[in-house]
Parts: C-alpha cells; structure tokens; sequence
C-alpha cells in the first residue's frame, strides 16, 4: 500500500480505496479530517461517507499511521 501524507498524518489506501482518500484531501476542509483522525486515534476508527454515498473508515495503525479502508 502507499504510504502519503494527508493533513500532517502518514495515511496508507488500496488503490480501490482513492475515492476515501480523495474525500479526505480534496473534498472536506482539513479542519473536517482533522476530526476524523482525531476520533481514529482515540477510538480506533473513524466513520465516514463520501458525497457520492460510498462508506469508508480512518483506522488508527499501532504503529502510528492510519488506513483508510472500504466498508
């Protein structure tokens, strides 16, 4: 998986899963993600939806970096 950073935070996707990362870099402020990885690293995961209804989660990897994965 590539490894990018989003937003200040190390982020890994499938290349299925462009649409979660595109979302997060390009379609919501990144006071928005912000909150999304903020909830991931307190709780595991963070649930979202992008605006064409597809479902993604912001995971929070042991080693520090966060996935974003279909659901």
């Amino acid at each position: 998986m590539p490894r990018i950073e989003l937003h200040g935070h190390q982020v890994e996707h499938d290349e299925g899963d462009h649409h979660g990362y595109d979302y997060l870099a390009h379609k919501i402020q990144a006071e928005e993600a912000e909150v999304l990885f903020h909830h991931a690293k307190a709780h595991g995961s963070a649930q979202f939806e992008t605006q064409t209804g597809k479902n993604y989660s912001v995971v929070h990897n042991d080693n520090g970096t966060f996935t974003i994965k279909k659901r």
